[in-house]
């Protein structure tokens, strides 16, 4: 459906967790109160919301947290949610630390159309430092099974204050060789991120140390743009919600996993699904009406976000 500045709206993420086995700083804030289980929309509640959803021309989904392999029965979910008449594309956002050799084998299975995993370093000190726990050689180790099956696999990588150049360049060497999507994310002033520009640092690397091409047509259902760079199977991604501001192009919504329908990742305001669930009528009305009425455009670039990263899932 379209919004009322014109814009297509055809991607919804839905987040079905605020739990996650990590504790990344920019992520998680130190005080925070979990949700209780009974807040939490049953797997049903958010497959009537997705009906709805296609009903209104939103085809493609991704499922994050929190982190979602940590919520009981998300595989069946997911092959739930892939297999709803009308839906284009489900990917998965995971930090990889659970997605063992048969899980990906059920994920390759059911038709998954991606997995992102979320990799700032591959210095195994300061991954532990970033996220809490010491878990990378066992994340790498998915992420290449996941490759070897035949899985459709990008790494996102904050570009954050502990982020060097000798972390782009392992990542780079890592990457070059594997046919997988390299992204690079500026991080967002939510909580008491500081609002930095580090990731012109990392286009001025690829622009001094490589012949690069961009690419034009469009990679995925996100707002990241994409370079190529010869004799290497990696692309690499830059997505810059601050310094490329692509809010004119913004196609996506996001479900938490209350049940809130969240319009701008900046903004606080929020519609409460849950109470019409039972009203298929009235919650395609409500969500209709909530979605014309998406906000042109965040104002990171000028303001702070109370947005808490770990409820709504990026």
């Amino acid at each position: 459906m379209k919004d009322r500045y014109n814009r297509t709206i055809d991607y919804m993420r839905i987040s079905i967790t605020d739990r996650c086995n990590y504790h990344c700083s920019y992520c998680n804030p130190d005080k925070f109160k979990f949700l209780s289980h009974n807040d939490i929309l049953r797997y049903e509640e958010i497959l009537d919301i997705c009906r709805v959803a296609v009903k209104l021309g939103i085809v493609n989904f991704k499922v994050t947290g929190g982190e979602p392999t940590v919520r009981k029965g998300y595989l069946s979910f997911l092959r739930q949610l892939k297999q709803l008449e009308g839906v284009r594309q489900v990917t998965l956002t995971t930090n990889g630390l659970l997605l063992d050799a048969r899980t990906m084998d059920e994920l390759k299975d059911m038709g998954i159309d991606g997995i992102n995993f979320s990799i700032d370093t591959l210095d195994s000190k300061k991954y532990a430092a970033i996220c809490g726990q010491d878990t990378l050689d066992t994340v790498l180790k998915n992420l290449l099974y996941g490759v070897s099956v035949g899985l459709n696999i990008k790494i996102n990588t904050v570009v954050g204050p502990l982020f060097t150049q000798s972390d782009l360049e392992s990542l780079i060497d890592f990457c070059q060789d594997l046919p997988v999507s390299l992204r690079f994310i500026e991080l967002m002033p939510l909580g008491s991120n500081k609002r930095e520009n580090r990731i012109e640092e990392v286009q001025s690397y690829f622009a001094s140390h490589y012949n690069i091409e961009e690419i034009t047509e469009r990679l995925g259902n996100g707002p990241a743009h994409y370079i190529r760079i010869k004799n290497m199977k990696c692309t690499i991604g830059f997505i810059e919600a601050l310094h490329h501001k692509f809010c004119h192009e913004c196609n996506r919504v996001r479900l938490s996993s209350t049940g809130s329908l969240k319009l701008c990742l900046f903004h606080k305001n929020s519609i409460a699904l849950k109470p019409y669930i039972g009203d298929k009528i009235k919650l395609e009305e409500v969500m209709r009406d909530a979605i014309y009425m998406k906000p042109e455009q965040h104002h990171f670039e000028d303001e702070q976000s109370g947005t808490v990263m770990n409820q709504i899932g990026g």
